[in-house]
């Protein structure tokens, strides 16, 4: 292969991670073409992709993108699997896995830092993106909530004691009092 060829390929490699904010590296040598298919067809219909990536040429690329230590999770036949939400890619993945014992998870990464393969199921247990923006959205309406409740609870209040006193004078005086 010329070193044009090379260059313009590494540039291509670089460009397409450049913006990767997390992934999964795995390895799929003991899944046959059906499993293959299915994995990637489960996790196409999730909005993930999967990359089947030459070992140098992506080893490379992630060194100009600042993500060293991936000497020993380029080995082998290596997908990087990658979607919008880091953690629906884990525990898609790690549920594939339980399903079919050949694939294996080798490492991961998120925001150009490795991680482990612990590293990666702690990421599968965390709520997806969604979950955690509507309990972010949640904590940011609780203040308001309080507040509203507080001040309705003032204006009970408040209506309760002239009602008590409109009772009172009505009682005194014999006449009801006007409202």
């Amino acid at each position: 292969m010329s070193k044009v060829i090379r260059t313009r390929m590494m540039k291509e490699v670089t460009g397409r991670y450049k913006g990767l904010v997390a992934g999964v590296f795995i390895d799929f040598r003991g899944l046959d073409g059906k499993q293959a298919d299915a994995l990637r067809k489960e996790l196409r219909a999730a909005k993930i992709e999967v990359d089947v990536l030459k070992n140098s040429l992506a080893a490379r690329a992630f060194k100009d993108l600042g993500i060293a230590g991936l000497e020993k999770t380029l080995s082998g036949m290596t997908a990087l699997v990658h979607g919008p939400d880091p953690a629906d890619v884990a525990k898609k993945l790690l549920a594939w896995k339980e399903k079919n014992k050949k694939l294996e998870i080798k490492s991961g990464i998120l925001e150009n830092k490795l991680l482990s393969l612990d590293q990666v199921k702690q990421l599968s247990t965390m709520p997806n993106r969604t979950t955690l923006l509507s309990q972010i959205a949640g904590l940011l309406a609780q203040p308001m909530t309080d507040i509203a409740g507080c001040l309705n609870a003032l204006l009970q209040d408040t209506a309760g004691l002239l009602k008590a006193l409109e009772d009172k004078k009505s009682k005194e005086g014999g006449a009801p009092a006007s409202a």
